[in-house]
């Protein structure tokens, strides 16, 4: 595809280093700049190229010691920034502020730098996304824009907790409708972007890596991203509403998890799809929204099914 490639910014915490051989760079979609991180296999010959969709309000560098983990399993990795989100250009004059018109536009810029980079990326592809990501991976693939020989999802944002009811559904959708979708939702603790304290936080139980985390936010005020939009919310529910109407269409192996105590996505939600999709499902108890920053023990068996999954399916 012909389009121009700069070099991209890269978020520095001291003491912490970059994946191997990442090269950072800027592609822009559109009127949309997009951030986007290459890292390198740590072997001489690829084993293929992982293909990795954030979710909301994450970016790059959040995903470091998940990349590290794929490199030294010979993939080489494709992530980037999601519009509106790190540093790829924001959509509203507020920055804080989450939305999106239509989560096609992520699909579109997913399988936009794929194609960007396609001489990058030796083969097999295998998709993988956590959360809003595994929403974005998995509308990709199912509408025909990306064609990998497998998928990975964690906490696939498929049901989100409180808003599962159809009645919740029709206020989000009308309020949007009505000329609120540009505006917050209410009683958000994440209203200026800064992380809430280790013991009101959704995602993990590990302290250590969750202020790791937290620390991005903390010392990078452009990293920043604050509560969904009712647009967002309601481009989010046709989303999911489209990806579990079309599970039993995904048609190449995947592998689905779920977190027992996950208060953002619904599990069962999750365990629902993967049945309907034939995809080799796990649920890991007692852990929260992000597998990747867990304690050891639940990464550790995460990386165990990941490892056997790729051995199954001949990766």
């Amino acid at each position: 595809m012909d389009t121009e490639i700069t070099p991209g910014e890269v978020v520095r915490l001291e003491g912490l280093d970059l994946p191997h051989g990442a090269r950072f760079h800027y592609v822009t979609n559109g009127d949309v700049k997009l951030r986007v991180m290459l890292a390198e296999p740590k072997r001489e010959h690829p084993r293929g190229s992982i293909i990795f969709q954030p979710g909301r309000s994450e970016f790059i560098e959040k995903f470091f010691e998940t990349i590290d983990a794929l490199t030294d399993r010979g993939f080489i990795v494709l992530i980037l920034d999601p519009r509106g989100q790190g540093l790829s250009s924001r959509l509203l004059e507020d920055p804080l502020k989450g939305w999106v018109a239509s989560f096609d536009d992520y699909c579109d810029d997913l399988a936009f730098v794929t194609d960007v980079f396609k001489n990058d990326l030796p083969r097999p592809h295998i998709v993988m996304g956590h959360s809003m990501g595994g929403t974005i991976g998995l509308q990709t693939v199912l509408s025909g824009r990306l064609n990998p020989v497998a998928a990975v999802f964690t906490a696939p944002m498929l049901e989100l907790q409180d808003m599962s009811t159809p009645f919740m559904s029709e206020i989000i959708r009308f309020l949007s409708w009505a000329g609120l979708k540009f505006n917050h939702l209410p009683f958000q603790a994440t209203r200026n972007g800064k992380p809430p304290a280790f013991r009101d936080n959704k995602l993990t139980n590990d302290p250590n890596r969750y202020q790791l985390w937290a620390t991005y936010f903390e010392n990078h005020k452009r990293l920043r991203l604050g509560p969904p939009t009712f647009g967002w919310i309601a481009a989010a529910m046709k989303s999911m509403k489209f990806v579990r109407d079309n599970a039993k269409h995904l048609k190449i192996p995947a592998l689905i998890t779920a977190c027992g105590a996950d208060a953002i996505v619904t599990p069962s939600s999750i365990e629902n799809f993967a049945a309907k999709a034939d995809a080799k499902f796990i649920n890991f108890p007692g852990c929260k929204h992000e597998i990747f920053l867990e304690e050891d023990e639940p990464r550790g068996q995460f990386w165990a099914a990941f490892d056997g999954f790729l051995e199954e399916n001949a990766l």
